[in-house]
């Protein structure tokens, strides 16, 4: 994926999540492992969007 892209899905999954904090629903067990598995795909996503920015910053100095 791109840097673009990874950006999008982060700008998306951030938004997403705190959708779900303020969520009447928060409370149900079956919402709380959607909201938990929603932020360890944001902390992959964010890891990913990292390197991609390291490689391309990498690749303008050389």
């Amino acid at each position: 994926m791109t840097v673009r892209e990874l950006s999008i899905l982060k700008a998306a999954l951030e938004g997403d999540i705190q959708r779900q904090e303020k969520s009447p629903n928060a409370h149900r067990k079956d919402f709380k492992k959607w909201l938990n598995d929603s932020k360890k795909l944001l902390r992959k996503v964010t890891l990913k969007l990292s390197e991609e920015e390291a490689k391309r910053f990498l690749k303008k100095t050389e």
